[in-house]
């Protein structure tokens, strides 16, 4: 084992790193269903009353849908951010306890947004959550592309084809507040072009490996 080696096996391992992680966003992913809370009715009035309770909230069904994916993308993009490192270093671990704190927050300015959707703070708050996250988790995935060398030594170093990727919900969070200050309510529809985005960019790069392979 490298004097490299020896230091980063003193540390905090990568799969302790990444087993903190997993704990956190299945958590957070779980507790996301306690935001949707069904206004109490009685027994004898639910037949009638129920159906149009539900079908009042589907306002709180749209928000923790989209958080719930979001945070559920947050946790593949970490993945394989993660997968391209053998080692860990402070900064890591640092990024990812920031990174992952702002997950934690996930359930509860969903849950803030969802009561008071129509109330600015709350909405912003429940767009800056996520726009602080997805920027953390940029800054995670341009550090290891970075220290690539460092990171998981003999490597051969290419283009992190996960940069475009990472780009797209920080940039749709910023119109998402945009909107927020013209309609708080409809500013959560902003989030539904992710995966749209996500199709074209992932098209765009399979065409352009296509045509590198026809050129080579």
């Amino acid at each position: 084992m490298s004097d490299r080696e020896f230091d980063q096996a003193e540390g905090i391992s990568k799969d302790r790193t990444e087993a903190l992680s997993d704990g956190i966003f299945a958590f957070a992913m779980t507790l996301m269903v306690i935001s949707l809370v069904v206004p109490p009715i009685s027994r004898q009035d639910a037949a009638i009353l129920l159906p149009k309770a539900l079908a009042s909230m589907w306002g709180e069904f749209l928000i923790f849908v989209i958080a719930f994916f979001v945070i559920a993308s947050f946790w593949v993009s970490h993945h394989r951010i993660m997968q391209r490192v053998r080692f860990v270093n402070d900064r890591i671990i640092s990024i990812t306890i920031l990174f992952l704190f702002f997950i934690v927050l996930i359930p509860f300015t969903t849950a803030l947004s969802g009561d008071y959707s129509e109330v600015l703070v709350a909405v912003i708050l429940f767009h800056a959550n996520l726009l602080v996250a997805s920027i953390l988790l940029t800054v995670l995935g341009f550090y290891i592309h970075h220290h690539l060398a460092d990171l998981n030594p003999g490597i051969e170093a290419r283009e992190w084809t996960g940069r475009d990727r990472a780009l797209v919900i920080p940039v749709v969070t910023l119109v998402a507040i945009g909107v927020s200050f013209v309609s708080p309510q409809n500013s959560f529809w902003c989030y539904l072009f992710i995966p749209v985005i996500l199709f074209i960019i992932r098209h765009g790069l399979a065409r352009k490996s296509e045509f590198k392979d026809k050129n080579q």
